[in-house]
């Protein structure tokens, strides 16, 4: 293990009180509304409201500082991710800093966009495309000019406006997913005031684009390869897929004959057993069985049982407490994730990726179909902003990453960890999200955060996919 110049003193600083930040009590935590300019550049303009939600350092005669969360999404609020910090956060790590949610602006307690009120626009779930072509037009009409004020760049100023009215020197972070994104672009804008920062699971901005949607095919051909290989090697057990043969020649044979024998059509039925495929196979301890079960299934009686849920959480339920998607707004995750250029404008753009999934994963070509579902930012009002630009920073930072994470695939965590100079620790094991899954992952974080201590390069958590924590 190494140690990075972090500083675990306690950091004086002004009280929430003495700065005019009321809190009150709200459900297991502390709530409070703090006003932030409209305009980061025109701190004399009109505000807007941010809700803001803390939870107190158990031990405070040891206090570090404020530690701040993030969900991700974007459009997470981050309310129940404090309320729910010891799903992620050590005991030790909770004595020692007040975590702080700032559940961004245009989610529901946060200066809420008109556009999403009441969940308009549910009646067009069953149909992606119509559901963004109706936000796209609804926003631009209630919203208007506030859509160029929702991006990833005014995010990060509202954490340092709420910073400084808390009257904190320094903020440790903590973002999931998308939080990744915004820490490293509040890590780049101010520097100065980040004492370390750990992402999960990450978003990588050079990924952004086709890439993005290209590279979730490719993380997932490459997890039912890992699948097939320890499925083959006898090293996944059970998996009732291995009678000795050639397994990749089996699983091509029993999908072809599948699709070819559905009455549903060759496109639907692509489309249908390879969706179901990717949804089991970023799970090793829990998916993988289950789909050996239902592949040997299909192969011998044509009735394979994908009935059950595949989850690598040490409970089903820790995601959704930690972010739950009844809280989630739509319309805020389309207009940060348009006007940052995270997906592309041009619509042609989706054609490349539904023609090169076919390429790239001739397997689990039906993804193809996912090309459609992502027109996202087609039809999208405001313009793409300019990107933070990234560089390997002085901030302490400490990338975490599953292996076989779909949602952010691994290379993402690689890619921002070069961008940032940061360091990378890999938990060798699924789904979306590490700290939740793994003590040995959550004992770095708390290392991380109340000493600064980095772990070394190389550093894996979970060598057995079958039991990764």
């Amino acid at each position: 293990m190494v140690t990075q110049s972090t500083t675990s003193a306690p950091i004086p600083t002004l009280s929430a009180s003495q700065t005019g930040v009321v809190f009150t009590n709200c459900d297991t935590v502390e709530c409070a509304d703090i006003p932030v300019p409209l305009n980061p550049n025109d701190p004399n303009g009109q505000r807007v409201t941010l809700f803001v939600s803390r939870r107190r350092a158990t031990g405070p005669a040891a206090r570090i500082g404020v530690l701040f969360v993030n969900p991700g999404g974007p459009g997470g609020p981050a309310f129940d991710l404090v309320r729910n910090a010891t799903l992620l956060l050590t005991a030790e790590v909770l004595a020692r800093y007040d975590v702080i949610g700032v559940d961004p602006r245009g989610t529901a307690r946060s200066a809420a966009l008109k556009c999403d009120a009441g969940r308009s626009g549910s009646e067009y779930t069953s149909d992606a495309v119509a559901l963004y072509e109706y936000f796209s037009t609804t926003c631009a009409r209630t919203d208007g000019d506030r859509l160029q004020y929702l991006d990833t760049q005014t995010a990060a100023s509202d954490l340092d406006a709420v910073r400084i009215a808390l009257g904190e020197q320094t903020i440790s972070f903590l973002g999931l997913s998308y939080g990744t994104y915004l820490g490293a672009v509040f890590g780049a804008l101010f520097p100065t005031h980040v004492r370390g920062m750990i992402l999960d699971s990450a978003i990588d901005p050079a990924r952004f684009g086709v890439n993005q949607l290209l590279d979730r095919v490719v993380a997932a051909d490459s997890a039912l390869d890992a699948f097939l290989d320890e499925c083959g090697s006898g090293r996944l057990s059970p998996c009732n897929f291995n009678d000795g043969t050639d397994l990749r020649a089996k699983y091509a044979r029993i999908r072809e004959d599948f699709i070819a024998s559905s009455p549903r059509g060759r496109d639907r039925a692509e489309q249908s057993f390879d969706r179901t495929i990717s949804d089991l196979i970023g799970y090793p301890r829990n998916g993988w069985p289950i789909l050996g079960r239902a592949l040997q299934e299909l192969a011998t009686n044509q009735r394979p049982n994908f009935n059950a849920t595949a989850t690598d959480s040490k409970s089903t339920d820790d995601r959704e407490h930690v972010a739950p998607a009844d809280v989630f707004s739509v319309a805020t995750n389309l207009a940060i994730t348009c006007r940052d250029g995270i997906l592309p404008r041009d619509p042609n753009a989706y054609q490349v990726v539904f023609d090169q999934t076919s390429v790239l994963s001739p397997r689990l070509s039906g993804l193809r179909s996912d090309a459609v579902l992502a027109k996202t930012c087609v039809a999208w009002p405001s313009v793409v902003g300019t990107l933070v630009g990234l560089a390997p920073q002085s901030v302490p930072t400490l990338v975490i990453a599953n292996t076989f994470d779909l949602t952010t695939p691994y290379k993402w965590s690689q890619g921002l960890a070069s961008e940032l100079g940061a360091a990378l620790l890999t938990r060798n094991g699924g789904g979306h999200v590490a700290l939740d899954k793994s003590a040995c992952v959550r004992e770095a974080a708390a290392r991380f955060f109340v000493d600064g201590t980095i772990p070394v390069a190389g550093t894996v958590c979970s060598p057995s996919l079958q039991n990764p924590t």
